[in-house]
């Protein structure tokens, strides 16, 4: 698929959806500087170092791309949300300095250490689930958190996650994570069990600011 935009129209695109399209060249994209919100979710895409320069973008969605190496995120500090669910991503090193970042999908990919997310204490949402993260002290620190995602995941010590207060949602289902250790957090429901229909929108391409956080039936 290749992509022709008149030069008239570059300055002002400040949003481009092509989900589920056929293209993987994404050189066309690097003059589009102007753009905060980039959808290429399902595309076939699998190298996005052309996108490096777009520095002012707020969402970016590569959910269920082939996408292993994240390195040119690393320049996109104005980032609020980013969706990386299903895709290849292993490293997460390039997002440690993203700290604008409200919410971050990393469900069903590769990721195996959170330690790179320990700075990002605007996180309001986060999706873990279906990754190799045993781990959850790097999260300690991220008291601004509404929504976590841990199922399907080898966690089993949840005592880093005490002082979240603002904690609303902890999904562990298919865990044995052992939720005593945070019997205070009153205000926070423990999905345990599938109890509601798992709707996977986080290939939805939705503004993070809209939900930062959201119930297991809604996502």
């Amino acid at each position: 698929m290749r992509i022709d935009l008149p030069a008239e129209w570059i300055p002002y695109i400040v949003e481009l959806r092509l989900e589920r399209s056929y293209i993987t060249d994404l050189r066309p994209l690097a003059a589009l500087t102007a753009l905060r919100r980039l959808v290429l979710t399902r595309s076939r895409i699998n190298d996005i170092a052309p996108l490096a320069a777009l520095i002012r973008l707020q969402a970016l969605h590569l959910s269920f791309t082939a996408v292993s190496d994240i390195a040119p995120l690393a320049a996109m500090t104005e980032l609020e949300g980013c969706f990386l669910t299903g895709s290849l991503v292993g490293d997460i090193a390039p997002l440690a300095g993203l700290t604008r970042l409200e919410r971050l999908d990393l469900g069903d990919t590769r990721v195996s250490d959170a330690a790179p997310l320990a700075r990002l204490r605007g996180l309001r949402s986060l999706d873990l689930s279906d990754t190799r993260i045993g781990d959850v002290a790097p999260l300690a620190g991220l008291t601004a958190l509404r929504y976590l995602d841990l199922a399907n995941t080898p966690v089993t010590d949840l005592a880093p996650l005490g002082a979240l207060t603002e904690l609303r949602w902890l999904i562990l289902r298919a865990t044995r994570a052992d939720v005593s250790t945070l019997a205070h957090l009153t205000h926070c429901r423990f999905v345990t069990e599938a109890v509601l229909p798992r709707r996977r929108a986080r290939d939805n391409p939705t503004d993070a600011r809209s939900i930062p956080a959201r119930p297991p039936g809604r996502r």
